[in-house]
């Protein structure tokens, strides 16, 4: 059974004529690009840490923001009145933010 590359919570299961003796056999063959010593990154790809190669562009972080009262209010109405949701319209002004951000403290850290 394919999983058309969805990730699943479930672990792999072995084929129907596989046996715990080939799986495990399977296992101990190394993998030739694992035995060649990987590129060095650039400094500056080492120092931030979404450059990390364990750093996924499809896994999606929570992360809760305290708003005053007020805001929540103007931003429940911007949604009401608009094509996005609350939750579309401050990413789409927070991301580029967040990244003109980082671009000057880079250009302040690296001149």
């Amino acid at each position: 059974m394919a999983n058309d590359g969805k990730l699943s919570s479930r672990p792999p299961q072995m084929g129907v004529n596989g046996s715990l003796e080939s799986f495990i056999d399977g296992a101990s063959i190394p993998n030739r690009d694992a035995l060649e010593p990987a590129a060095a990154p650039e400094r500056e790809e080492r120092t931030h840490p979404w450059n990390a190669p364990n750093v996924r562009a499809d896994v999606v972080k929570v992360y809760n923001l305290r708003l005053p009262e007020s805001y929540l209010l103007k931003l429940k109405y911007i949604a009401e009145r608009s094509p996005d949701s609350m939750q579309q319209f401050c990413l789409s002004v927070l991301l580029p933010a967040i990244d003109a951000k980082v671009e000057e403290l880079n250009l302040k850290n690296n001149p």
